[in-house]
């Protein structure tokens, strides 16, 4: 809801504009008067010892002009309006989505081992997605998704951190089956409506280009962009920061990490996504040895 003030400013007219400050600029619109006008809809008139609604012409709502009712007014007034708005009812969609979402990815960060410098793994990885999201020339709008996108790729792991605290048996069911963690995630968000567009780079960021990936097969560019770019970032941010049989006996240097993911071009990942990847790590370097 978007406010147009006609009236002088009060203390009412002030906390309308600061609550409406965080809405969408194309949100719906409300006139706020001091004396009823006809051409106006909807309408809130604010007199000495009432508030009115008004839409169409007809009085909606009357409230008492009582400034510890005022986000109660807000609130009911911002329902009506954008009553006819799917995203927006008693709390605006942006704001609903930035919660939801920001409490599952500091959920993620608190279950990950911070590095020295206090970041964890879906931070670096999100941090590096950024970095590729800028080289492939993403708008901002697609620059915001894939970043939320990146930093709960692994939120499916914490529910199989829970099985594991209390269900044995379990342990040893995930201990062989790590691509559940891709199908959870998916499973935890698409029941969040307002986060069904990240469900899919959660869902196939383990996928492969040469389609022998989790957990659905996909191969070549039926795999979403967004997941074949938080791909390549994951695994060169375990490459470079965990311990695992997969590749030897410690974490890998960038340089060794950057060549293992060159040999997997065309096979674990997309070729033209790699090339990308590997000019932005060189540039990187290059960076960072001018600034030493």
């Amino acid at each position: 809801m978007v406010c147009t003030v006609l009236k002088e400013k009060d203390d009412l007219t002030e906390r309308f504009e600061k609550l409406c400050s965080a809405e969408e600029p194309l949100s719906n619109n409300l006139f706020i008067t001091d004396a009823f006008q006809p051409d106006l809809s909807p309408q809130l008139v604010v007199r000495k010892d009432f508030v009115e609604l008004y839409d169409s012409g007809k009085l909606v709502a009357r409230f008492a002009n009582d400034p510890n009712a005022y986000d109660s007014i807000w609130t009911f007034v911002k329902s009506y309006v954008d009553k006819e708005d799917g995203k927006a009812a008693f709390t605006s969609y942006r704001f609903a989505r930035k919660v939801v979402s920001g409490i599952l990815q500091a959920m993620v960060v608190l279950m990950e081992v911070e590095d020295k410098e206090g970041f964890s793994h879906s931070q670096r990885v999100t941090r590096l997605c950024v970095e590729m999201g800028k080289e492939l020339d993403l708008d901002e709008k697609e620059q915001a998704l894939l970043r939320e996108s990146a930093m709960l790729h692994d939120v499916g792991k914490i529910g199989i951190e829970q099985l594991m605290m209390y269900t044995p048996t379990r342990i040893r069911i995930f201990e062989n089956m790590p691509q559940d963690h891709t199908v959870m995630g998916a499973i935890y968000l698409s029941s969040i409506e307002y986060l069904w567009d990240v469900v899919p780079a959660v869902r196939s960021h383990h996928e492969r280009w040469d389609g022998k990936g989790y957990p659905d097969g996909l191969k070549q560019e039926e795999i979403p962009l967004f997941a074949r770019i938080i791909a390549i970032c994951d695994y060169f941010d375990e490459l470079t920061h965990f311990v695992t049989s997969e590749w030897g006996t410690g974490p890998k240097t960038k340089q060794e990490a950057l060549e293992m993911i060159k040999v997997q071009s065309g096979k674990m990942f997309d070729p033209k996504l790699v090339e990308i990847f590997l000019k932005m790590m060189e540039k990187k370097e290059s960076s960072d040895r001018v600034e030493k």
